[in-house]
């Protein structure tokens, strides 16, 4: 369920806004004539309970002369509401971990999925959130990604569930293109990827997904996630439990040679759709 953060980012931009209406001689109606909104609006905007669309920002910021001073903040604060509260910890830990363990029983990890699948993925648990909405969340997920662009990325370890790769999220064409990536990935050798056959009987993951996140100088943690929520966890004896669970995990999943072949095999599967010949 989307859930956007427009407390917090709501009132430092409306404080930001009054303070350059009022060091521009204006009053709410002043700066609510010139813009063509109401004078209501502007309160609103500046008591931080509405967010206001780009397109006022910018004639915010041209009519109080703020030299791109607002469209800035709206953009960086904009950028902090593309991801569901309760990922933020997660989201500012990523960019500072070395090692990057993930279990997904669900769903293709998110620093790994391609667009197409994550806005599949996102407007399904999404229902009732506009298409706008959706769009903020997508660009959310994919600039987590920007991770791999560092100059020392993490290593990622992943284990995923064969259902995962086999349900046809999206259809044919989208699980065809995810697939392409994750082997890309694999044979690029930035991460290291390794299958739950759908027949392990004595599965040790069907508690759930969670990520364990390595950081220099710093204790391992964990991250764990339901439907609507989702808890960093820095107790070392859970971090701990979850770190050995991992480890069980792997040694029921797949090698990472034997999981390469089966990507491939799955991949052949989708191209031999009626859909993704089309």
């Amino acid at each position: 369920m989307v859930k956007r953060k427009i407390r917090a980012e709501g009132i430092r931009f409306g404080t930001e806004l009054r303070r350059i209406r009022l060091n521009a001689g204006l009053t709410q109606g002043q700066l609510a004539r010139a813009v063509n909104v109401s004078t209501s609006l502007v309160s609103c905007f500046e008591r931080g309970t509405h967010w206001p669309r780009r397109d006022v920002v910018e004639a915010l910021d041209r009519t109080t002369r703020a030299s791109g001073q607002l469209v800035r903040l709206w953009v960086e604060l904009s950028n902090r509401q593309a991801y569901p509260d309760w990922l933020g910890e997660l989201v500012e830990a990523e960019p500072q971990a070395t090692l990057i363990r993930d279990y997904a029983p669900l769903a293709v990890p998110g620093l790994l999925q391609t667009e197409e699948y994550a806005r599949t993925v996102i407007e399904a648990a999404n229902s009732l959130a506009t298409p706008r909405q959706i769009d903020e969340l997508v660009a959310g997920r994919m600039r987590r990604q920007r991770i791999w662009e560092a100059a020392e990325p993490p290593v990622m370890m992943t284990v995923i569930a064969e259902s995962v790769l086999t349900s046809p999220i999206g259809g044919p064409v989208v699980m065809n293109s995810q697939l392409d990536h994750l082997i890309s990935q694999v044979e690029k050798h930035r991460i290291r990827l390794q299958v739950v056959p759908a027949d392990t009987r004595l599965h040790p993951g069907l508690a759930g997904m969670f990520i364990l996140l390595s950081i220099r100088d710093r204790a391992d943690v964990l991250y764990v996630e339901s439907a609507v929520s989702g808890t960093m966890i820095h107790e070392p004896a859970q971090v701990q439990r979850m770190s050995m669970l991992f480890g069980d995990l792997q040694a029921v999943a797949l090698s990472p040679e034997r999981s390469l072949s089966r990507l491939n095999e799955i991949r052949r599967q989708f191209r031999g759709t009626p859909e993704a010949v089309a």
